[in-house]
């Protein structure tokens, strides 16, 4: 089994480890670079201060060792990629590995909504070749190149004037459409090959040999030519190697069960996304458990104590709303457990029974579970919790959240490196805006609808920025309806521009389908049209990503936009 895994800080001790299982395959496979990889280390230990996204994408077998990587620098703003190192394990049988591993890059760079990808290879003329022996390996690698239709580029000096940052060796510039129509329009190849110089070798922009390679780029289009007369086997990037998604879902989730007329965060809700994601690669993942100190770390130890002390009290019958609210008098904590309720609650919809503790637990393991998958190097997971999560802050409950999910998850992931929370539940994610108001690490950002008309109402305006260290890492886009598929993604690019400025090393989304038009507590007037393109979006971005369920309480948007939204993380590997 060949399994992958894109290192991208090295942080966690399993990425140290990885890394230097990495850094030895890397020096038996080019002992004459070997110097090279603490320059990938550099790149990974920084890439908040470089200009490109370094991409190490890591292929591993069924005890998890390391069988092969590739190294890409990606230049996101132009979109497109530059390939450096590429090699399976010189030391093993090589059993498909290089063809999986490449197939699996390939798939890598058109979720990111790559246009293509450039290479370079030593050239099979022995007439350019130092040493002529080495002429039928390489008309091997461009064998292997040519049965997924990679094109040579024709008509520059690319491969006439030799490259001094290269001993003098001269090489062979290619161009991977990744499945598209092979097409390089002269002004796309000029700014990526100028990036390559600049970047990988070190020139100076205004170096005259940049300005010459780059200015010899006179097509336009580029003029390309297949390797060979035709390419063995075109391989599209469809979504073999790096789906299916992890799912996680709480067994238990159904013992909070409140029978009252108009409680909508009913246990139906789970079913109904359940069969929305019937068809769709998603593989299903067991639940862990995990110590009360992953609750305590992002809320109160007197909240999470209340809550475990009110499920322990209360009959099966009871059910416990608040009556008094000693907000103003926080010192004055009265005597009674019942009559606490309105000191750690924000509303008088969200009751307390004897099972919310037992329920919004296993909900917290839930995410950290999926959590823990990315944490292994999983692309996407997703924890469909239920209660779900967003509007508990670090002391109170409230809006049918007890122990906020995504806020514990996005805290156990932040130890890795910086992390970002975007909640697109309809209603403002004021539980993960408070715990982390006053923190650099986790940058928070919200899209929901306004607060003067739209729970919670007392958060989510534009103004609330942060505070302290965590001046600036907290962004609101609260928005009066009508909100169409169109409005929303304009909003949701902004926000997604705002997170890709963070450059976080994780993206935790917190999703509610109650964005969609028809849900009960919502204004919004979205389609599944719309839900899909937020997948397709969210799909692209390029960071790992955990998806984390919050509201929606209409059955037939929760089983038609699950299904659109997760149709368009899948198709964004194959775009």
């Amino acid at each position: 089994m060949i399994r992958f895994r894109r290192l991208f800080e090295l942080v966690s001790d399993a990425d140290r480890r990885r890394f230097a299982e990495a850094s030895d395959l890397f020096r038996a496979a080019f002992p004459y670079e070997a110097e090279a990889i603490d320059r990938i280390a550099y790149m990974l230990l920084n890439r908040r201060s470089i200009t490109f996204d370094p991409i190490l994408l890591l292929s591993t077998d069924a005890r998890d060792r390391i069988t092969g990587l590739a190294f890409v620098y990606y230049f996101s703003e132009l979109n497109y990629g530059y390939l450096q190192y590429f090699a399976s394990d010189p030391r093993r049988p090589a059993r498909g590995i290089g063809i999986a591993l490449y197939e699996a890059l390939r798939e890598l760079l058109a979720a990111r909504g790559a246009k293509g990808m450039f290479l370079d290879v030593p050239p099979a003329e022995p007439e350019k070749l130092k040493d002529k022996s080495r002429a039928a390996i390489n008309r091997r690698r461009l064998r292997f190149y040519a049965r997924y239709d990679v094109q040579k580029v024709l008509g520059t000096l690319w491969d006439v004037d030799a490259n001094p940052r290269n001993d003098g060796y001269l090489t062979t510039l290619l161009f991977d459409p990744l499945g598209r129509k092979p097409m390089l329009a002269k002004a796309d190849a000029r700014a990526v090959v100028r990036n390559i110089l600049v970047d990988q070798y070190a020139f100076e922009p205004d170096d005259p040999f940049v300005m010459r390679i780059v200015g010899s780029f006179a097509d336009n289009p580029v003029r390309l030519a297949p390797i060979g007369t035709q390419p063995e086997r075109a391989v599209p990037t469809r979504g073999k190697y790096l789906l299916p998604i992890k799912m996680v879902v709480s067994e238990r989730h159904h013992i909070h069960h409140l029978r009252e007329k108009g409680y909508v965060e009913r246990p139906v809700r789970v079913a109904a996304i359940l069969k929305g994601l019937e068809g769709l690669p998603i593989e299903r993942v067991p639940t862990r458990h995990f110590g009360e100190d992953h609750l305590t770390a992002v809320h109160t130890p007197a909240l999470v104590g209340y809550l475990k002390a009110m499920g322990q009290k209360l009959d099966d019958k009871a059910l416990i709303y608040p009556e008094v609210f000693p907000i103003r008098r926080p010192d004055r904590i009265p005597r009674a457990l019942e009559d606490r309720a309105g000191y750690f609650c924000a509303d008088t919809f969200t009751p307390l029974t004897r099972n919310v503790f037992a329920a919004a637990r296993d909900a917290a393991n839930v995410a950290l579970t999926a959590a823990t998958l990315i944490e292994k190097g999983e692309r996407f997971a997703y924890a469909l919790c239920r209660p779900p999560g967003h509007h508990a802050e670090r002391r109170i409950y409230g809006g049918f959240c007890f122990l906020n999910n995504s806020a514990i998850a996005a805290h156990y992931l932040s130890r890795h490196g910086p992390v970002a929370l975007l909640d697109i539940d309809y209603h403002h994610g004021n539980g993960g805006q408070d715990i982390f108001y006053a923190r650099p690490d986790v940058l928070t950002v919200s899209i929901h609808g306004h607060p003067s008309h739209a729970y919670p109402n007392f958060s989510g305006y534009a103004d609330e920025r942060g505070e302290g260290n965590g001046l600036g890492f907290n962004h609101n886009f609260p928005l009066e309806p009508p909100v169409d598929d169109d409005r929303y993604m304009v909003v949701l690019d902004r926000a997604l521009s705002v997170i890709r400025n963070f450059k976080p090393r994780i993206l935790v989304l917190s999703i509610g389908f109650d964005i969609m038009r028809g849900d009960p507590t919502g204004s919004f007037a979205l389609t599944n049209a719309g839900m899909q393109r937020i997948g397709k979006r969210i799909g692209r971005f390029g960071a790992p990503t955990l998806i984390v369920q919050e509201g929606g309480y209409a059955l037939g948007n929760l089983r038609s936009g699950s299904h659109a939204f997760f149709t368009g993380i899948a198709e964004a590997w194959h775009d």
